[in-house]
């Protein structure tokens, strides 16, 4: 008899903090899955190696000082891939484009972001320009999406989202640090379902909710003296997404370098974060 027998068979008490046997065939409501040679599921994240071995790993384990914050994107990224439907993706924009002529019009400009110091060189203080000059100085790498001639609009919308995401940092207030994060990941998620319909928006912000959840997950199973400021985090990023008059990723850049901050935050309707006042989460997030 195996061990799982042996537990559905007490009657009563309860194993090692678990359920007892009626506890479970409640639950269950005396239904069990059909039993197959390969585990598989109706969940196409489940029967995925690679984005249940990412997922799992970014929620459950700690953050050491042994590497970087960011050690587990490039995992995640894969997990991704492997799950993404492109030809699904393809057909939401299109629909897309028929029910929203601002949107159309922006995929059929196709406008580049210019992340380049020499853009950003004479900007004036305060302005957007002086902001993404002094982050670059400060040795972080903007352009992560080189050759950005586009193949097609998911192409497009793909390296735009990807391309905009340190500019989003700078604007909204939402520094590089684990609540700043985590507040623009909400923020994102919040204003994409605002804008687009719930299918478009559930493919637009699949890297928003696996950061978003995981970093949740996380600080809640190992860092509870951090858990109220990431709570607090996520209701700043939906409250922020919610007010946003346009998506960020949409946002013409370039015209906006010269511009002083406060005034763009105006015109876009953005709910300014703490900026470098969660910097502090970096160390509260880990160990």
């Amino acid at each position: 008899m195996n061990e799982m027998t042996t537990i559905e068979k007490k009657e009563t008490g309860n194993y090692e903090g678990g359920m007892t046997a009626d506890q479970a065939a409640y639950m269950r409501m005396g239904m069990e899955p059909v039993a197959g040679s390969v585990p598989m599921s109706t969940s196409k994240y489940l029967n995925s190696p690679l984005y249940v071995h990412a997922f799992t790993t970014m929620s459950l384990r700690r953050m050491g000082h042994d590497l970087p914050t960011t050690y587990d994107i490039p995992n995640m990224s894969r997990a991704l891939a492997d799950v993404a439907d492109l030809q699904e993706g393809t057909r939401l924009i299109a629909e897309e484009r028929e029910k929203n002529p601002e949107f159309a019009a922006w995929l059929d400009a196709r406008k580049p972001v210019t992340l380049s110091l020499d853009r950003v060189k004479d900007c004036a203080p305060g302005t957007l320009g002086a902001a993404l000059r002094e982050f670059l100085g400060k040795g972080y790498k903007a352009d992560f999406v080189h050759n950005y001639e586009p193949k097609s609009d998911l192409d497009y919308l793909m390296k735009r989202i990807g391309h905009t995401h340190d500019l989003q940092h700078l604007l909204t207030g939402f520094g590089p640090n684990h609540g700043g994060e985590h507040a623009l990941a909400y923020m994102n998620i919040a204003s994409t379902y605002k804008h687009f319909t719930p299918e478009f928006a559930s493919f637009l912000t699949m890297a928003n909710k696996f950061v978003s959840v995981a970093l949740l997950t996380r600080v809640g199973l190992h860092y509870p003296q951090a858990m109220n400021i990431i709570l607090e985090a996520t209701r700043w990023g939906i409250e922020a997404g919610q007010n946003l008059k346009t998506l960020l990723f949409m946002v013409d850049y370039d015209s906006y370098y010269d511009w002083q901050i406060d005034d763009i935050v105006k015109d876009l309707g953005i709910t300014f974060g703490p900026d470098a006042g969660w910097d502090y989460t970096e160390e509260l997030c880990k160990g």
